[in-house]
Parts: C-alpha cells; sequence; structure tokens
C-alpha cells in the first residue's frame, strides 16, 4: 500500500461530556478520510491554537479561562487526529504494507 491511500482509523475520540469516570465523548475522528487532508487540518488547529498563545505570551493579550478551554480541546482534537494518524501508520508498517 502507498502511503497515499493510508487512511484514519476508528476509535480516537476527544471532548468528554460526563464525570471522569464514565467518560463519553462527544467527538471523535472518522475512519477511512485519507492521511493527507487528516495532517492539513491537524496542522490548521495547530497554527490556529498557536497565534493566540504566542500573543499571550508577548504580552499582547490576557489568556482567560475561556481561552484555556479552547485551547485544551483544540489540543484533544489535534492529539486525536494524531493518534487515528500514527495507528494506521502502524497498521501498515506491521502489514508489511508500506511502502517507501
Amino acid at each position: 500500500m502507498k502511503t497515499s491511500h493510508l487512511t484514519t482509523t476508528k476509535g480516537h475520540s476527544f471532548c468528554p461530556t460526563d464525570s471522569a469516570l464514565e467518560s463519553k465523548p462527544l467527538f471523535a475522528v472518522l475512519p477511512g478520510v485519507p492521511v493527507i487532508n487528516a495532517a492539513r487540518v491537524l496542522s490548521e488547529l495547530l497554527s490556529n491554537l498557536d497565534e493566540s498563545i504566542y500573543a499571550a505570551a508577548m504580552g499582547e493579550r490576557v489568556m482567560s479561562a475561556h481561552d484555556a478551554w479552547l485551547a485544551k480541546y483544540t489540543l484533544d482534537a489535534a492529539r486525536a487526529v494524531v493518534s487515528s494518524i500514527t495507528e494506521s501508520l502502524e497498521n501498515s508498517h506491521a502489514n508489511g504494507a508500506l511502502e517507501a
């Protein structure tokens, strides 16, 4: 399998809606999305987050609790995309289907 045919995998969720003991996530990365598309969205998520964190670090704005929650949810979404892509690459490598 060529890397252009790799897709995201199932089961990478984020944004829990219940208590920590019974986490029921609201969102998940859907399986079957081309990895290149998922990577592009991942880059956009991180770029959007980078701008506000940089502004706060430079003292140009104060990061509120609302901003911190927004950053956390964005990072959770990014982490789910990375996990899905990584699992896809690991599965392809384990199956010997990944070409260089």
